[in-house]
């Protein structure tokens, strides 16, 4: 998943969408640079389409800057956190990762929101906290294809243990003067019953409030999907991004009546982005 829907799925979306800003090949497209620098810098702007929240129906188009440092593929910085490989070879890369998980209004409010701005259908709910969470990743790159897997804590807020899986096929191709950089592949989600209850849990007063029936979700495998994204640089500095997922809802965040009786356990996301890297 590229960078920027997976920024976009912490903050607009907050499970659906933390980090599509992630598989960008940043590290490729630097390689072109003439500098001999290991630091890169991005900066840049995105229009992104996302249900307004995770198992909605309804989708909410939204404005969002996009943020990366990196130095020498070991470490990133971005909107979505940071990671540090503490081991990087040409094929593996391991370490700490630290994200944010940026919470749920019940109102559905959304600052960056541009369409779909009165959403109403988490009144009743309350709020889920922000989280800072901790964990570790793995990444293995053989040939053209990279699997990674990430797992998480979190620290207050939903209390939760998430995490994420995904393969990807990647490919690289003259267009035009410049090349492009295209990858697709599966994904898959999971997490432990104190982040999908935070999330999904319809509890007594909440159903009285809201109008929903009561739910009590435990853990498990969360989402299926699929994602495409493509890369192309239009100078030396300035590129465009774009990306298209779509994830299927499995068990019980599948399963609870927010998803079942106000959205749907189809859920869509795609976005362009204009990056300057330097």
């Amino acid at each position: 998943m590229c960078d920027e829907a997976n920024i976009m799925k912490q903050v607009l979306s907050p499970v659906l969408i933390l980090g599509a800003l992630s598989i960008l090949p940043i590290e490729a497209y630097a390689q072109n640079d003439d500098t001999d620098s290991k630091w890169t810098f991005t900066v840049g702007t995105g229009v992104f389409a996302t249900p307004t929240y995770l198992g909605d129906d309804d989708i909410q188009l939204s404005i969002f800057p996009n943020l990366r440092i990196e130095y020498d593929n070991r470490l990133i910085l971005g909107f979505d956190g940071a990671e540090y490989a503490v081991v990087r070879t040409d094929n593996l890369r391991l370490g700490p990762v630290f994200r944010f998980q940026f919470g749920r209004d019940e109102d559905g409010s959304n600052p960056l929101a541009i369409t779909n701005t009165d959403n109403t259908d988490l009144v009743g709910l309350g709020d889920v906290d922000g989280t800072p969470e901790l964990g570790g990743f793995v990444e293995y790159s053989l040939s053209s294809f990279t699997a990674r897997v990430e797992a998480r804590q979190g620290i207050g807020g939903h209390d939760g243990f998430i995490g994420e899986a995904d393969v990807t096929y990647n490919h690289s191709f003259d267009l035009g003067a410049r090349q492009a950089f295209v990858s697709i592949g599966p994904s898959i989600s999971f997490g432990d019953s104190s982040f999908n209850s935070a999330f999904f849990d319809v509890n007594a007063e909440q159903s009285l409030a809201s109008g929903l029936s009561t739910f009590d979700a435990d853990g498990g495998i969360n989402s299926v999907g699929v994602g495409v994204n493509f890369f192309r640089p239009l100078t030396d500095k300035i590129s465009v991004a774009i990306f298209a997922d779509y994830d299927r809802l499995l068990g019980d965040i599948a399963d609870s009546s927010l998803v079942q009786e106000r959205g749907s356990e189809n859920q869509f996301t795609g976005g362009l982005f204009l990056n300057y890297t330097f």
